[in-house]
């Protein structure tokens, strides 16, 4: 069964200067779990080793030929892909410094999908999750969004914090998307999502792709497969079959369930959720499918030289 993963940090931790094959995430990992759709985020939400954000975003995009993947940077094929294939994200819209133009060039080189408007930390764009609810979007934010609803990339809302999400929600088109968060009534970090916000995505046909961060699934020191199917399950409750995938992580996290240590483990969570009792249709949709009409339908509206 193919997957496809909404978040990893592996070409951050290249731009650091570990090695492809040190990393959660490469080529060999991603044949042995059958994940051919993977999307590789440009992380500038902190300090990097290249000085600006916008520097580092783009010591990150020199180092994607090391992953010897393929690369959907413009067009999407008519048909899902079969090999290993990487998309790119932005986690932290620092990289933006504060000017639409950025945008629109991130966009011409790379096909950018979605942006995390922060990280841990305010920016140019708004507030984190971790510093408490309030407030909503910057004016820079909200000026942003016409932009992204334009180019068909969504707003991740994954680090970013409850007045900002509403704000998506109510000024975009396309629907809010969480590309590594989980239910916050399992797990009461303010990194997941709570019940309300789950049903507007869900409402919205957006997206949310399963962190598998030990911290973000369970109080315990330690996490199972068995959480992570905890968290499907939950958001299934509630109608979410439509909007669910995986939002690994990976290269970003230093605690993960046992089993679920990298990209060629994938098939250890799909033998559990079949298990659990999941169709292969549910199957289908979680691993891959959701997120592939997500892509597809933004994709119909971008603007493509």
């Amino acid at each position: 069964m193919f997957i496809a993963d909404t978040h990893c940090d592996t070409l951050y931790a290249l731009a650091k200067g570990r090695k492809p094959d040190e990393l959660m995430v490469n080529r060999e990992k991603m044949l042995g779990g059958n994940v051919t759709l993977q999307t590789f985020a440009l992380f500038t939400g902190s300090n990097g080793t290249h000085g600006s954000a916008y520097e580092d975003a783009n010591a990150m995009l020199s180092c994607m030929d090391q992953l010897s993947v393929d690369w959907l940077l413009s067009k999407l094929p008519d048909t899902y892909p079969s090999v290993p294939t990487g998309i790119i994200s932005m986690e932290g819209g620092e990289a933006l410094e504060g000017n639409t133009q950025r945008l629109y060039e991130f966009y011409a080189r790379t096909g950018l999908r979605m942006i995390a408007l922060t990280w841990n930390f305010e920016n140019e764009i708004g507030y984190p999750a971790k510093l408490g609810k309030e407030p909503g979007l910057k004016q820079f934010g909200l000026e942003l969004l016409k932009h992204m609803d334009k180019l068909g990339i969504y707003a991740d809302v994954s680090h970013l914090n409850e007045a900002g999400f509403w704000d998506i929600y109510e000024n975009m088109s396309l629907p809010p998307i969480a590309s590594h968060s989980n239910n916050r009534e399992i797990c009461d970090v303010p990194r997941n999502l709570n019940k309300k916000q789950i049903l507007a995505i869900i409402e919205r046909h957006g997206y949310i792709g399963i962190n598998f961060y030990t911290n973000f699934l369970t109080k315990s020191s330690t996490a199972s497969i068995d959480d992570v199917v905890r968290h499907i399950d939950s958001i299934m409750e509630l109608g979410g079959e439509d909007v669910l995938g995986f939002g690994s992580d990976f290269d970003g996290i230093e605690a993960w369930p046992e089993g679920l240590c990298d990209s060629s483990c994938f098939p250890k969570l799909i033998d559990a959720l079949s298990a659990h009792g999941y169709t292969q249709t549910q199957l289908e949709k979680i691993s891959h499918l959701n997120l592939w009409r997500l892509l597809k339908t933004a994709d119909r509206n971008r603007e493509y030289n």
